[in-house]
């Protein structure tokens, strides 16, 4: 795990991050808040695996919506997807408690992109307990980013 913090922060969203903003298009969740926030920071760079792209996409779909479809362009388009080495799946898959391949993907993307998983997620306890990598739940997330605005408030697209 790691002992700083570098200036720029690398997040992993898991899927039910992205689900917990888009379900409800019609409120302006602090979840849905939290995901423009981390696509306006400049110094917030977002990783995926092509399974989490997929599990998006077909969320966004079945919801149906334009905050979905615009919260979805808007993530990929700073979304940088990374080929997770079998290595690092490996190591993963002994912590992850679900038999579940994308969650592995997930948390393995994480440990090769040094990368913060973003969930609220309790199969990825173990793997954070260990130190592998380390997990922020949405609200923990929610709570952090919103203190770095504060004491950083330029960090935003103009």
């Amino acid at each position: 795990m790691r002992n700083s913090r570098p200036s720029t922060l690398t997040f992993l969203l898991d899927t039910n991050v992205f689900v917990a903003a888009i379900k409800n298009p019609k409120k302006q969740t602090d979840t849905l808040r939290l995901l423009i926030r981390l696509i306006q920071d400049t110094r917030i760079r977002l990783v995926a695996d092509e399974l989490l792209l997929e599990e998006m996409k077909r969320y966004a779909e079945l919801l149906r919506s334009q905050t979905a479809a615009l919260v979805l362009a808007a993530l990929v388009s700073k979304m940088e997807v990374v080929e997770v080495q079998e290595k690092y799946r490996k190591i993963c898959k002994a912590y992850v408690d679900t038999p579940n391949r994308a969650d592995i993907l997930h948390a393995a993307a994480c440990l090769q992109t040094n990368s913060i998983l973003m969930t609220n997620d309790k199969h990825f306890d173990k793997i954070q307990d260990e130190g592998i990598i380390e997990v922020w739940k949405t609200s923990k997330a929610i709570e952090r980013l919103a203190k770095d605005q504060k004491r950083n408030p330029s960090n935003r697209k103009p």
